[in-house]
């Protein structure tokens, strides 16, 4: 005889299965106590480029990678988004106000110079809806490209070894990867790629983004809930990495700043 089915229970919001514990500063920190920090990479089109700045780049480029050695560690990760042209519509209808405004109070007074704005200001329009169609039926894909540079204190312990990330640990590995970080930038920059360091908010919202994606309706109903509060160096209070951050170990609790909840 089959049992009566339980009521279905609501998902497990994304961040239950995310390995982000925490931002510190702009630091992430990892369940299992691995420090990061994230960059985007301005993409570099190199088939407009001369022939030998292109083979430059790529040469430069070839040997960073070569560079990196265990155990400095560094992940590329290439994300496709949807393109966003809000911005730039928002600007080409401003323009379209300022001209169809201008060729209303130019009307008595200067005929021909307000038909001339009248006919800009239609081709405008016409401009936006084309933007407009294209972003709704063609839905044009833009790439961003991000480095992860990491570094794990706990990496080289041996098994038994106390594994406890303190302020004292925490410090110590952050030095250790802003000098690969320093690296990894220093070779971007002799590659002659241009970059920029994520702040945490921005490296939530990347983050995010990869399990919310814009066509997904979960991307306007659910913000961003990674917590940006460094719960570790203000109660100075450590706790052991691998171990559930998700109330077992004290500070890190859900109800505790500095969890990712």
């Amino acid at each position: 005889m089959f049992k009566k089915p339980k009521p279905a229970h609501s998902a497990p919001p994304t961040q239950l299965h995310l390995n982000v514990r925490t931002f510190i500063g702009n630091v992430l920190v990892a369940d299992d106590g691995t420090l990061a920090r994230v960059l985007e990479i301005e993409p570099a089109d190199l088939t407009m480029a001369d022939p030998d700045e292109a083979a430059f780049v790529r040469s430069q480029f070839g040997q960073f990678i070569s560079s990196i050695r265990f155990p400095d560690a560094i992940q590329f990760v290439m994300a496709t988004y949807p393109q966003n042209l809000k911005a730039y519509l928002d600007r080409m209808r401003g323009m379209l106000a300022q001209r169809l405004r201008g060729a209303e109070a130019m009307r008595e007074t200067q005929p021909v110079q307000a038909g001339r704005e009248e006919r800009l200001g239609r081709r405008l329009e016409r401009w936006i809806g084309f933007i407009e169609f294209a972003l709704t039926d063609v839905r044009p894909i833009e790439n961003r490209y991000f480095a992860v540079v990491f570094h794990n204190p706990f990496v080289s312990l041996a098994r038994g070894q106390k594994r406890e990330m303190t302020v004292q640990v925490f410090d110590k590995a952050a030095t250790v990867l802003h000098r690969k970080l320093a690296h990894v930038l220093g070779g971007l920059d002799h590659a002659g790629l241009k970059w920029r360091l994520l702040e945490a908010e921005e490296a939530a919202d990347v983050i995010y983004a990869f399990y919310h994606p814009v066509c997904s309706p979960l991307a306007d109903q659910t913000p961003p809930r990674l917590r940006l509060m460094p719960s570790l160096v203000a109660t100075g209070n450590g706790w052991t990495p691998n171990r559930s951050s998700r109330g077992d170990d004290g500070d890190a609790s859900p109800s505790q700043p500095g969890a990712a909840g």
